[in-house]
């Protein structure tokens, strides 16, 4: 309780069912855990990231909302929001409640019940994205894994604002084994971790900056792609070898003397002009005698045109008025 409501941190307190100050706090859970039996479960803890699209007062509306449809109306709660100072651009939540109606002392919502673990996850998720409806943002939250939402990549190593302030500030922290407790039931009380075996030297910022995204597997596919195009265009257009010799290029003015000779007096019938101005002219085509393949060619008479008979003498089943009247004339 020390912790989470320290001033340098505190934003707002909130809570029901119980004192909401430190110190007062701070006895209600004392007097909780004595009148309790030794192995009983005091508290419950939960942090809530919250909304940083959200200003302060919908963000304690979001987490009353939640807290008490968690403890049902019924148990005691308390959440301390730390919006200020390091965490002004990291926004969230210290939830504590105790999981008994403090009339009957049964349990509320069965924190120590399997799979509730979820069931905080999901009511979690449905009220933030109601309350980021609510304001109007486009955002929404998923409570399920990646891999479960259809995205084909690994989760990333969660930050945190320590790390991100030494990596601005340039600090590197150096990694090294420690001593991990073990949970209740476990073979032995403890186990050694190799950090420095497991990121390999690494700093968590550095360990999600190497980690390849989906528009860098997008990128690099098209890049393949373009590759092997390329690859296909070479294969089809070059030699088996890979190169092409380049072709000696001529002068400009040997390529303008080929193009355009100096004009010539002589002309032989049937050749073509060398002069520039005798360019515009048809060349004469060559005199060539038609084949004599079967019988001799023999150019026959055009036929002759048939004498076309008077006007008078037109056949005309259909005589029209007007050519009666201007034979009469």
């Amino acid at each position: 309780m020390n912790y989470i409501t320290r001033n340098k941190a505190l934003g707002r307190l909130d809570g029901a069912r119980m004192p909401v100050e430190r110190d007062g706090a701070r006895d209600f859970f004392n007097d909780a855990e004595d009148g309790s039996r030794s192995n009983g479960r005091v508290a419950d803890k939960l942090m809530l990231a919250l909304p940083k699209e959200l200003n302060p007062e919908q963000r304690a509306e979001l987490v009353r909302g939640y807290a008490e449809e968690v403890t049902d109306g019924r148990a005691p709660w308390l959440a301390a929001h730390h919006d200020k100072g390091k965490d002004a651009q990291n926004p969230h939540c210290h939830l504590v409640f105790r999981d008994r109606d403090p009339n009957t002392g049964k349990r509320v919502f069965g924190t120590t019940d399997r799979g509730s673990t979820q069931r905080l996850r999901d009511k979690w998720q449905a009220h933030a994205n109601r309350a980021l409806e609510r304001a109007g943002r486009p955002e929404r939250i998923d409570a399920r894994s990646l891999k479960a939402q259809g995205i084909d990549r690994e989760p990333q190593v969660h930050e945190g604002p320590r790390n991100r302030a030494a990596a601005e500030n340039g600090r590197r922290p150096v990694s090294r084994p420690r001593d991990v407790r073990n949970g209740p039931g476990a073979r032995s009380p403890s186990r050694r971790v190799n950090y420095p075996a497991l990121d390999r030297g690494r700093t968590r910022p550095e360990y999600n900056r190497a980690r390849p995204t989906e528009r860098d597997y997008w990128s690099d596919l098209d890049a393949h792609r373009q590759r092997e195009e390329l690859d296909g265009l070479r294969r089809l257009h070059l030699p088996p070898d890979g190169r092409r010799e380049e072709p000696q290029r001529m002068p400009f003015k040997d390529r303008l003397n080929r193009r355009v000779p100096a004009p010539s007096s002589e002309k032989t019938p049937g050749e073509v002009p060398k002069s520039f101005l005798d360019r515009r002219k048809p060349p004469a085509l060559p005199q060539s005698e038609p084949p004599q393949k079967g019988l001799p060619f023999r150019e026959t008479p055009p036929k002759p045109k048939a004498e076309r008979p008077p006007r008078d003498r037109i056949p005309n089943r259909h005589k029209s008025r007007w050519r009666d009247d201007d034979r009469e004339r």
